[in-house]
């Protein structure tokens, strides 16, 4: 999860393995990235909490 700490704080889109092999994309802030959780904050009352073993890709909006 160390890989993560310099995306903390920034805008990301996390591509994630549903059941039936359906794929699903997500827009937020990266909040958190500790243990095998991954936490994004996609508006003021919604927030999701990914397991990395269903996390296929994140990318960032902005460079690194």
């Amino acid at each position: 999860m160390e890989l993560l700490l310099p995306l903390i704080g920034k805008k990301i889109t996390i591509f994630s393995l549903q059941g039936a092999g359906q794929e699903r994309q997500d827009v937020g802030v990266l909040e958190a990235a500790q243990g095998e959780f991954v936490k994004i904050r996609k508006s003021e009352h919604e927030v999701l909490f990914f397991s990395i073993n269903q996390i296929r890709l994140i990318k960032p909006f902005e460079p690194l």
